[in-house]
């Protein structure tokens, strides 16, 4: 007599909520130990124990950063290292970095632990930074302002000066000022110049930093930032120029003018993090070491002394020195200076001041209208005042990059009139597309008529600085479809999760939460409820939640995120509330054909087996197919979430089956497809019971001995297809003992078609995991209670008797549990 088995298809519900993501083992190998070649000039020895103890004396200091700077210096050292490594009388462990070789990057490598490692010094150590002009007109020192012409070259001279209670010396050096791109030009690669006595990391990550570029380009250029020269200095290596006022010499930068307008270099000086002391202030303050990676415990003002031990600098002072950049005066054209807003982006048609040309468009062209008449002077020296009809442009050359037109009749074009253009004539200067970085000269000639004495055409020059394009903050989809079940909340959600930097060096921050028109959102403007996530300081974080009891409601509000250097990107988040939505059934094998799931609950007889790992479709009235589901070991699929309509449920018929009844309720049936299925207006949201019935096997693919009453109540079946199909594993149905199966996984199962062998992955619920866990069991013909009862043309099917816990043999720790009480 049968024993009643309908329990078995009584799976807990959160076994559907365990099967959410797939567990990745990984494996660890050891890696085979190299030898460096004694005849590798440049080869060095890694310490394994301790990487930053060179010269193997238990401890890392200021001694171990001593020997590799002079272990570079030398190559007969790196040879001695190489060779005692051979002869077995290491000494030297240089290859901090562990890739083989002796290199800047050791070098980097070990400031940067030192620097890690150390502490904020006490009062007893102080820094500061003096700046000083070399012009033309002579020395330019702090507080004071010199003069320079356009054109003219001059140089920025930085000292550090250690104005400790105990002088001691300086034994590294990097310096952030700051200063007006705009009015001058620096080549990064032969305008900086290290002081005597200093080296700098050329190679390493970052070099000298500019905001035109760097010394090593390709890995540098996520450390640049506008108007400021960053990381400017080095390692001290030995004596150099000194100042008993201005201290030590550390670097020289080479300019040249080429903007009218006064330049200022500053330090950059600001509170010390790491101390609550206001006098406490670093220079070259970076949350980023030279290697790239983020400080987290230690302030990183970059500047050692060499008393202070591992300790860092902590109450710096810093200057200021300026320069007025002025063309002398002549008659007729003189020289102009636009700075110009990025490919027309925030630029508007009334300048906020002189230096910002207005931008029109034109025919739809738009263009920057250069008003270089407003800069022109009469034979007196004196402006000439509107309409300054007097002056008139002759012709212009063009620039490297952007295109230049002669507007002739300017007050009679309505966009520049509107502009505020005073001038009877004007260059109309075009922006190449999706260019920035531009600093080019071109030069316009032009004739003063005033009177037969002052008639004469001068030539005049103008300089128009883009700034490089800045790419503001990115967003991963816009609008942002936000889909939610009719009463059920979104739980928390993050906006900034759908932002990226456009720049490398952004650092996106959110602002806040708007309505559709842009003013600040309130609860009023939404049917739905929308909750912002806020700080302690009660600002919106980006995180959200949001819930709706209005089945089909569409809503949207926008939102805002920065850049982190005031480049503002909007976005828009659309939510939709789904109608509570369900459809679902099962895929069985319906013994008696009566359309009917007999779970015999009560009988003697067997329930009908479920059939797991068929796949099951819903499509749109389009007949698209919008969700895809597999049943699971009970045979079971369903379909959640989705909107109001007309939908169809499609079934691929299991092969080597045979096809019985399908329920189908009031809708229509045709072969595998179940049609009609209204939701919505006015019709339920809910549909169960659509369920897929299969007589049985194809009499082909019954075999000898396949009856369950001849074998055991407790097994697996499996049907594969043979080579050619569409898949190895076409389903699966259970028996008995595998009450935890969730599913047999097709994508890792194979098998052997010539020998009947298989592979076979089963996903298994843990009772106290969230998640399934996959066992893998290897079988062939000569396992016990492995046998294939049925070999067609086109598949096999494979039997398995026995309970999971006695079939499973790979079984790890954390699911031996799960099968004892199966």
């Amino acid at each position: 007599m049968k024993k009643n088995k309908s329990r078995q298809h009584r799976v807990p519900s959160k076994l559907n909520k365990r099967a959410r993501r797939q567990r990745t083992i990984r494996r660890m190998e050891t890696l085979e130990t190299r030898s460096m070649l004694a005849g590798d000039l440049m080869s060095a020895v890694h310490n394994q124990t301790f990487s930053h103890d060179v010269n193997a004396d238990g401890v890392f200091d200021q001694v171990d950063v001593d020997t590799i700077i002079s272990s570079l210096q030398s190559r007969k050292t790196q040879q001695a290292s190489a060779r005692g490594l051979l002869e077995g009388e290491q000494t030297l462990f240089l290859d901090v970095d562990n890739d083989g070789r002796l290199t800047n990057r050791d070098l980097l490598s070990a400031m940067d632990a030192l620097a890690l490692e150390g502490e904020l010094a006490d009062a007893t150590f102080s820094a500061d930074v003096n700046l000083r002009l070399l012009t033309v007109g002579g020395t330019v020192d702090e507080t004071m302002t010199g003069s320079a012409d356009l054109n003219e070259t001059f140089q920025l001279q930085v000292w550090v000066k250690d104005t400790s209670t105990t002088t001691s010396g300086i034994d590294a050096a990097f310096v952030d000022i700051t200063f007006d791109q705009s009015l001058v030009t620096l080549n990064p690669a032969t305008g900086i110049v290290l002081a005597p006595g200093f080296t700098s990391l050329t190679g390493d990550t970052p070099n000298n930093v500019t905001p035109y570029g760097t010394l090593n380009g390709a890995v540098d250029n996520g450390y640049i930032l506008p108007n400021t020269l960053r990381f400017i200095g080095g390692q001290e290596i030995g004596a150099g120029t000194t100042d008993t006022a201005l201290g030590r010499l550390v670097a020289t930068l080479t300019f040249t003018t080429v903007a009218e307008g006064t330049l200022d270099f500053e330090v950059v000086v600001q509170d010390n993090p790491q101390s609550v002391d206001a006098a406490d202030v670093a220079s070259s303050f970076n949350d980023l070491a030279r290697n790239g990676e983020a400080f987290t415990d230690a302030n990183v003002n970059a500047t050692f002394f060499e008393a202070s031990g591992t300790a860092e600098i902590s109450r710096w002072t810093g200057g200021i020195v300026s320069l007025d950049i002025m063309q002398d005066p002549v008659s007729g054209a003189n020289f102009d200076s636009y700075e110009v807003v990025e490919d027309y982006q925030e630029a508007s048609a009334v300048p906020p001041g002189d230096n910002d040309p207005p931008v029109v468009t034109i025919s739809g062209v738009q263009y920057y209208v250069l008003d270089v008449l407003e800069n022109d002077l009469d034979s007196a020296l004196n402006p000439v005042a509107a309409p300054r009809s007097r002056f008139n442009i002759d012709s212009v050359t063009q620039p490297a990059q952007g295109s230049v037109t002669i507007e002739l009749d300017a007050q009679n074009v309505p966009e520049i009139v509107n502009a505020g253009i005073a001038s009877h004539q004007v260059l109309l200067y075009q922006v190449p597309a999706g260019v920035g970085g531009i600093a080019e000269t071109f030069t316009y000639t032009m004739t003063d008529s005033g009177s037969p004495d002052n008639a004469a055409t001068t030539v005049g020059g103008v300089y128009v600085s883009i700034t490089e394009v800045d790419q503001g903050v990115l967003l991963i989809e816009d609008p942002l479809q936000v889909e939610v079940t009719e009463g059920v909340s979104t739980g928390v959600l993050d906006i900034m999760d759908n932002v990226t930097p456009g720049e490398p060096s952004d650092v996106p921050t959110f602002i806040d939460f708007f309505d559709e028109n842009g003013g600040l959102l309130t609860p009023a403007d939404l049917q739905g409820t929308f909750t912002p996530v806020l700080d302690g300081m009660n600002n919106p974080t980006g995180e959200f939640t949001y819930v709706s009891n209005i089945p089909g409601l569409v809503e949207m509000i926008t939102y805002q995120v920065s850049d982190g250097n005031n480049q503002i990107t909007e976005g828009t988040i659309i939510f939709k509330t789904l109608f509570d939505s369900l459809l679902s059934g099962v895929v069985y094998f319906d013994s008696d054909n009566d359309g009917i799931v007999d779970d015999n609950i009560g009988t003697d007889a067997s329930p009908e087996t479920r059939i797991g790992g068929v796949t099951v479709e819903l499509l749109d009235s389009g007949l698209n197919v919008i969700q895809t589901s597999v049943t699971d070991a009970t045979g079971a699929y369903s379909f959640a979430g989705f909107d109001e309509g007309t939908y169809s449920i499609r079934i691929t018929d299991p092969r080597f089956t045979r096809k019985g009844l399908t329920t189908s309720g009031s809708f229509t049936l045709s072969g595998n497809t179940i049609s009609g299925i209204g939701i919505g207006n006015g019709q339920p949201g809910t549909y169960t019971g659509l369920n897929f019935g299969y007589v049985g096997r194809e009499y082909k693919y019954i075999g000898l001995g396949d009856s369950i009453a001849s074998n055991t109540e407790n097994s697996i079946v499996l049907a594969f297809s043979k080579p050619g199909g569409l898949d190895s594993l076409e389903w699966f149905t259970v028996d008995m003992g595998w009450e935890n199966l969730v599913r047999v996984r097709s994508d890792l199962s194979y098998f052997d078609a010539t020998t009947g062998a298989s592979q076979i992955a089963f996903e298994v619920s843990v009772e106290g995991l969230d998640d399934p866990v996959i066992v893998v069991q290897a079988f062939s013909t000569s396992t016990p209670g492995y046998m294939v009862v049925a070999n067609g043309p086109d598949g096999l099917i494979v039997r398995i008797n026995g309970a999971a816990d006695q079939v499973m043999s790979n079984l790890t720790s954390v699911v031996d549990a799960a099968f004892a009480s199966m």
